[in-house]
């Protein structure tokens, strides 16, 4: 399960139009203020675990029925709380971040507990290529809503590439829209009537808030439906989506054992 090496798009070279160009600029953009933004919390982020996150980590552990000798990849995988217990399953995990910060906290931890079949590797999730039908298991939870709507897709698409006939895609994420429906309309109302009760510095986190999601400058969620649409779009079968907590969602699909083109 060794990552194979890529090379960064030079539109100079490849000859690629310019909106490709501006994609791969945004992109490579949005990897530098993760990888800034997961370093720098890298000391207080166990600290700051709550009991949403432990039922959003319980959610995906239960979907993934990883056991022995499988062979997983966690996608944003942070400090390990889902690349650890796998681990010490059994499952043969690949953790992968963009911070190395976080990775070397988990490989610390890791070897603390004595989970020798885990390997963490630093790299911008949207720059991971692995051998096709290579794994069992794809996971991630809460650290794709970070990535531009393009580069969720492309991952997905590369998630069905890695995974075996009847491997697994699990992701648990922030999934909501701007309104949408009646779900997006709950989430939003109730996020702002508990910042607003904090008053002033409430206000002015709204405010915060909603500039940067409006904008899309760090958290860039999607509702559950243009997640199944994703998978579906990329040959995924029986595609589930259900509420967790709050805004926390669980999407997940499988290969089919005889697997069939992406439809176009």
């Amino acid at each position: 399960m060794t990552p194979e090496k890529t090379l960064a798009n030079d539109p100079k070279s490849t000859g690629r139009p310019a909106g490709r160009w501006l994609a791969n600029y945004a992109t490579r953009h949005a990897v530098r203020r993760q990888r800034r933004v997961w370093s720098g919390r890298v000391v207080s982020w166990d600290e700051h675990s709550s009991a949403g996150l432990t039922e959003v980590t319980a959610a995906v552990l239960g979907a993934a029925d990883a056991g022995p000798q499988t062979r997983a990849v966690d996608l944003g995988c942070g400090t390990g709380q889902l690349s650890l217990p796998l681990a010490l399953a059994g499952a043969h995990v690949l953790a992968v971040d963009v911070s190395s910060a976080m990775i070397r906290r988990l490989q610390s931890e890791a070897q603390q507990r004595r989970a020798t079949t885990l390997e963490a590797l630093a790299l911008p999730i949207e720059e991971l290529v692995l051998p096709p039908e290579s794994v069992d298991l794809v996971i991630s939870s809460y650290a794709l809503h970070h990535l531009r709507n393009a580069d969720k897709a492309r991952l997905v698409s590369a998630a069905y590439e890695w995974l075996r006939p009847g491997g697994r895609l699990v992701v648990a994420d922030m999934m909501f829209g701007r309104g949408g429906s009646s779900r997006d309309r709950a989430i939003i109302g109730s996020k702002v009537r508990a910042l607003a009760s904090k008053g002033a510095g409430g206000w002015w986190r709204i405010a915060k808030n909603a500039a940067r999601y409006l904008l899309r400058v760090q958290e860039r969620p999607v509702p559950m439906t243009a997640w199944t649409a994703m998978l579906t779009h990329s040959g995924f079968a029986q595609v589930t989506a259900t509420g967790i907590i709050a805004e926390a969602a669980l999407v997940t699909g499988r290969k089919p054992d005889q697997p069939v083109a992406p439809r176009s």
